[in-house]
């Protein structure tokens, strides 16, 4: 049994009794008017109920968005992550490629320099 509903049973207890005791005092019949009362706060809990329930959904609804943009966060973070590691990648391949062709180079030059086959 939810909140609302009890609230509803308990308002219509109490007016029901009070209802009774008015009658009982005065000898006017109130029960029409206890009856009115008990239809009105029916009203007011299945309202009430409505307004939790609508609250719960949009509540959902932003835990649903901000789950969403977490994700598209977590998502960029990593693409920028492996564009950085690409990118030092490339350049430390270039620069091993680089000392590559200067090592070729010194050693073409220093075999020019020294002849083995010299005499002299």
């Amino acid at each position: 049994m939810s909140l609302f509903d009890s609230l509803k049973e308990k308002a219509a207890e109490l007016l029901g009794g009070a209802g009774d005791k008015v009658s009982e005092l005065t000898g006017v019949d109130l029960s029409g008017a206890a009856d009115q009362a008990t239809q009105a706060t029916g009203g007011l809990a299945e309202t009430g109920q409505g307004l939790a329930e609508n609250a719960t959904t949009a509540g959902q609804g932003v835990v649903d968005s901000a789950t969403t943009a977490g994700q598209g966060a977590v998502d960029s973070a990593t693409t920028a992550g492996q564009g950085a590691v690409d990118s030092a990648t490339a350049a430390g391949q270039g620069a091993v490629d680089s000392t590559g062709a200067f090592g070729d180079a010194a050693t073409g030059l220093a075999g020019n320099a020294i002849d083995p086959n010299a005499r002299g």
